[in-house]
């Protein structure tokens, strides 16, 4: 029975860590002598051949064992070493809440560029997605949708924003269905805009909205101001005829498309008569 047991003894430790590990002459010598430094008085015909091969058995694997634990001061609790895939050990946790990555498809020799992933994807400018103005958007559906879908929009710090409901169409590229909209978001920030089907979570995507004017705003509505300045010429009548004008937005308030308030400080100068005058307003 003991030469069974330590048979499948070895066979054990030869399948595990100490299947690349020798015990040769030397290191049984070594282990001997470890043991009798120990306790000089204790005489291996005391125990059994059982009870050594264990006892060689444990000092050897503590011999071998890799040193990844570092033992903390009590010399009983292990301490696991920091990672080391940055310097300082220290984890990059990942950022959850960041743009949805452009994504370039071809569908009949026809190249188009959306944000998201299916079953939601989003056609529109990135770049002109500002504060308080309407941006449009291309919405491309997969899967199985209600004819109907809800877009409700999140903010990093919790702001919760119903934008409305929408009637989805057929498809468009390589979706199965589409919609447009018109959307405008309150506050600067990375924003999900997350779709719902007959009330159920159906899919999202990421966008950043800025914040200050956009440049579609800017080209504009700083030629309308100007236009009308230009049009008010006789009530500008008393800084003369030869006027230089200055136009500073300073903010633009689009909830729609059709209505717009821009905020402006405008300046018009003149020469009149040597006597150099100007205006200022908002």
């Amino acid at each position: 029975m003991e030469d069974k047991w330590l048979e499948q003894l070895k066979e054990r430790a030869d399948q595990g860590m100490l299947r690349d590990v020798h015990f040769t002459a030397k290191l049984e010598n070594g282990v001997r002598d470890r043991i009798h430094k120990r306790s000089p008085r204790m005489s291996f015909m005391r125990f059994g051949p059982v009870t050594v091969a264990a006892l060689l058995l444990v000092i050897t694997l503590w011999q071998v064992w890799p040193q990844q634990v570092e033992w903390g001061q009590s010399g009983t609790d292990p301490v696991q070493q920091p990672p080391s895939l940055l310097p300082g050990g220290v984890l990059q946790s990942p950022e959850l809440w960041k743009p949805s990555p452009v994504v370039e498809g071809t569908v009949d020799n026809l190249t188009f560029s959306y944000l998201g992933e299916k079953p939601v994807r989003l056609i529109t400018d990135e770049s002109n997605i500002y504060a308080g103005q309407q941006q449009k958007f291309m919405w491309m559906l997969d899967g199985d949708f209600s004819k109907t879908v809800d877009i409700v929009a999140h903010d990093s710090e919790g702001q919760q924003v119903e934008l409305g409901s929408f009637e989805v169409g057929g498809g468009i590229y390589d979706a199965k269905g589409h919609f447009p909209s018109g959307l405008v978001l309150p506050t600067p920030g990375i924003w999900k805009l997350e779709v719902r089907s007959s009330g159920k979570y159906f899919g999202h995507v990421f966008i950043e909205v800025k914040s200050g004017i956009s440049p579609s705003n800017q080209s504009l509505v700083e030629p309308l101001i100007r236009k009308f300045l230009e049009t008010e010429g006789d009530k500008l009548g008393w800084l003369g005829k030869n006027r230089q004008i200055t136009i500073e937005l300073l903010h633009v308030d689009a909830p729609s498309a059709e209505k717009r308030r821009a905020y402006a400080w405008i300046r018009v100068q003149s020469e009149n008569n040597s006597r150099n005058q100007c205006g200022d307003g908002v």
